[in-house]
Order: C-alpha cells, then structure tokens, then sequence
C-alpha cells in the first residue's frame, strides 16, 4: 500500500533539493537517483527552465512523496516502485531529483520535478484530474509488485469531467495529439518525428503522402483497436499530415534565427545590426533575465565543468551572452561610445580620463586622511587640556601643605594637563585662543570633504572597472586576439579579477 501527496514549491528549489538528498536518510546518498539533470546542479537546471516559460506563475518545482506502508516493502522495491512512478507520470519531460528516506518506520520517497518541461518548455499542471492520475499510477505500480493497494469507496472517486471522458471514450484523443505535440517539437524532421512518434508505442498509417495509400495519416496506440484520422474534424487543423510536415519546418527555422551566427566581417555596421536584432527579438527575455536590473558586464564562461556538463545550462549561456553584448552595445551607444570599442582608440582616451580622474581623487583622500589623523591628534589633546585645566588652576592657586596635599589628590588629572599642554606647543597650537567648538566645526568639515573626495573616487573607479569590463567581454564575444587589441597605458583595476561570474 502506498499514500501519495503533492505540492508546489515557489521559494527555494535548492533546499528542497538538499532535504531530500540527506545522506543520513539516503543510506549515504545510495538511494537517490534523478532524471534530466544532476542532484548537484539540479536547482540550477529548474531555474533556466523556468525562466524559457512564457505562461509565468510562481512555481518553481513540484515535490511529490509516496510512502509505502511499514514492513511491507523493502528500501530497493520502493525505490524502484517510485522511479517508474515518476517515469510514467512525468512521461520523459520533466527532469526529477528521486531520494528514498530510510529514517522512519515507513519507508518514503520524494521527488522533487521541475515545474517546466525540458522538451517544449510548457508548464506542468497541477490539478485534481493529474494527482488522481498519480495516484491510480501509484496503485496500478504497486498491485503489479504485489503490494496491497487502498480500495477506492464504492468504486467513486473520479471527477464529473473523467467520467464523462471515460464514457465517451475521447480522451486518448487529448493523449494523441500532446505526444504529436512532443514529438513535433523536438524532431529534427518529418522521418524522425515518425521514429519518435512509433517509439512511444503507436501504429501510424498513411504517413507516406506519395505513395497514395491514404488520405488521411491516421494514429493508433498500441493498447487502442482503432486508428484516429489526422484531420480537421478529428484532432484538428493542426495534426494533419501536410500541417505536422509545415509544424516541423517552422521549428526548425525559429532554431535558426535562435543560433543566427556571428558576421564573418567584423565591421561596425555588421556588428551593429546583429547585436540589434539579437536585442529586438528577445528584448522581453533580457528585462525577464535581468529583471531590469542594470547592464551585466562580464560574459558567462561556458568552459566551466558545471555548464559545460548541462546541455540545457550551455544552451541558456551561449544565448544569455548574446543577450549581454547587445546589452553592452547599447549602453556604449547611451555613453557616446558606439562603435569605439571596435576602434580602441577613442575608447582608450575615455578609460585612461577615468583612471586619471579616479587616481586625482583617490590621491586627494590620502592627503586628506593623513591631515584628519594629526588633526584628530590636536582635537583630542585640546579636550584633555580644557577639560583639566581647572586642576591646574587650583594647584596654582595652593600654597604650602595643601599644595603638596591637592599635588598627591589630583596628580593624575595634573599629569594629564602638562602632557596635552606640551603637545599643543609643540604643535604649534596657541593655547590661549583655544576653542574646542572651532576645532569641532573644522574636524566636521574635513570629514565631509574626505567623504565627498571619496564617494567621488569610488564612483570614478566603478565607471573605469565597468568600461574596461564591457571592454573586455566586447572583445572576447568578437573573438579578438590580444595582438589585435591596442591596449590602455594603464592596467586592468586591481580588484578585476580575470575571471566570469555567473
């Protein structure tokens, strides 16, 4: 007997993810296998997915649990029960992360599966007709592992809608054309969407529009007596055989415009118009990825282990950097930059005014740092010396014993009053046209000149560190070789690391 419950998950994939992946509860993660992506990287993966899908929505992932009644089913059975589970329920399309916990009485799976599907990027819909689909999977896997399922009460329990589907008898009609769907838009041509079509265990007729055996290309499952027409008034306009063919050929030429490569002649107008053209059509994806957040300057590096391992995470790299160029190129155009990138010259006049600028400030802080330390030094002696004059006042004013009586009281105090007295002498400092209220007012005014120099040092130094950075990804995009490159007289800032950051 095995329970069923699903939810969504709209916060954090990555903690789901390592909940259920805990070795302590995987048998040191021997129980965890996973579909479409890697346990490590998973979260990663579900995000880019779900960033491809247009419908929106706040799920991120799914997370479904069976759990097997105690001593009934041994750690392997289950998780193998709950990997053709998720198998047959998510049908191929949705990658999982499936982890068998061990810790209880009861033995229990998860299963943690991406809200969007990896092949044609639709959202998975959770409802009541897909959980009493899971949960029949469910009892239908675990009778055929001779396990006891729960008896449904007088044999109710399916909604108006399925029964009235299930009378009719139409709705492997849904079924057929969603696995024409699938297999439409990952097949690379009409004879491979047959392949992949007849993989999924179906008989297909009449797919041949030479041979003139049939009209009608015609479809049938395999555990179904009877072919369903490809035709309007069957599946609809959109599954006949010259449509499925038309549908094919469409997919294959958005892919085209979505690799559209590099110009082989780097000029600035060739640039200029596929940079905007890459920037016109996925506009809405760019303020989606970013979240209009300001220009990312440095490209994503697809050598790395982590993206290179992910078909999935390489295609969103490859296709986010695009993006970021175009981003670039236009950001250089808002600053009168256009096109300097590619001349260097003029690019390398503005950079090295930057870092002139920056170094002019930055020298004007240091200046101003050395002179509020001793400025600080004069502040501080000044009220020590005002605040313990008044000991000095009255041992002045002593005589005989009680001076030597008020020396030996106050020796502490008078001690500090010569000390702060001899400082300021030698200082410079008038001691008699002393006036800490002055030196305050002027200690306040150095400060606010050292935080106005400094705001404009670091705001002068962001600006070089991002053009150089726009810079440097521009000529990595374009491919540019260091020998074709006229650098800077000044060096990359100190704390650009040579590095791209995801």
């Amino acid at each position: 007997m095995a329970v069923t419950k699903i939810h969504a998950i709209k916060a954090s994939v990555g903690k789901a993810i390592g909940y259920i992946c805990n070795e302590k509860k995987t048998e040191e993660k021997l129980l965890i296998s996973s579909f479409g992506c890697a346990p490590e990287t998973a979260d990663l993966e579900f995000n880019i997915l779900v960033s491809m899908n247009r419908e929106g929505g706040p799920n991120k992932a799914y997370h479904l649990i069976q759990s097997f009644a105690p001593g009934e089913i041994t750690k392997d059975e289950a998780h193998r029960i709950s990997r053709e589970l998720a198998d047959e329920v998510l049908e191929g399309k949705f990658p999982y992360v499936l982890a068998t916990h061990v810790d209880h009485d009861h033995i229990h799976s998860h299963i943690v599966f991406c809200a969007v599907s990896s092949t044609d990027h639709t959202k998975y819909h959770d409802c009541k007709k897909s959980y009493y689909h899971i949960r029949e999977v469910s009892d239908r896997l675990c009778a055929e592992h001779g396990k006891s399922v729960i008896k449904e009460f007088n044999g109710k329990g399916k909604s108006y809608c399925e029964w009235q589907h299930t009378k009719k008898g139409d709705s492997w009609k849904a079924r057929i054309k969603k696995d024409i769907d699938e297999c439409i838009a990952i097949a690379a041509s009409y004879e491979e969407f047959l392949r992949l079509l007849k993989n999924r265990n179906y008989e297909i007729k009449g797919e041949n529009p030479e041979d003139g055996s049939a009209k009608y290309i015609s479809f049938r499952p395999l555990e179904k007596d009877r072919f369903v027409r490809g035709r309007a008034n069957s599946l609809g306009e959109g599954y006949t055989r010259e449509r499925i063919i038309e549908r094919i050929e469409e997919n294959l030429r958005m892919q085209e415009q979505d690799s559209v490569p590099m110009p082989h002649v780097f000029n600035t107008k060739s640039i200029r118009d596929f940079l905007r053209s890459v920037n016109d059509n996925s506009q809405k994806r760019i303020d989606k990825m970013l979240g209009n957040k300001p220009t990312e300057t440095k490209l994503i590096d697809t050598s790395k282990e982590k993206i290179a391992e992910s078909y999935y995470y390489t295609k969103w790299a490859d296709k986010e950097n695009l993006k970021r160029a175009a981003a670039i190129y236009e950001e250089l155009g808002d600053l009168g930059l256009q096109g300097c990138v590619f001349l260097d010259e003029r690019f390398n006049e503005q950079l090295d005014e930057l870092h002139d600028q920056a170094h002019k400030e930055k020298k004007a802080v240091i200046n101003l740092e050395k002179e509020i330390r001793n400025f600080k030094g004069i502040l501080d002696h000044a009220k020590t010396y005002v605040d313990n004059m008044k000991y000095y006042k009255q041992y002045i004013k002593a005589k005989g014993r009680d001076k030597e009586r008020y020396q030996r009281d106050h020796d502490y105090q008078l001690r500090l009053f010569e000390g702060a007295s001899s400082w300021l002498k030698n200082s410079g400092v008038d001691t008699s046209t002393l006036s800490i209220r002055q030196l305050e007012e002027q200690y306040r005014k150095m400060i606010a000149d050292k935080d106005a120099h400094t705001a404009s040092y670091k705001t002068k130094e962001a600006e070089y560190k991002r053009l150089w950075e726009m810079k440097d990804s521009m000529n990595k995009f374009l491919g540019r070789s260091d020998k074709e490159i006229s650098g800077s007289k000044f060096k990359k800032p100190k704390d650009y690391r040579d590095r791209n950051e995801l």
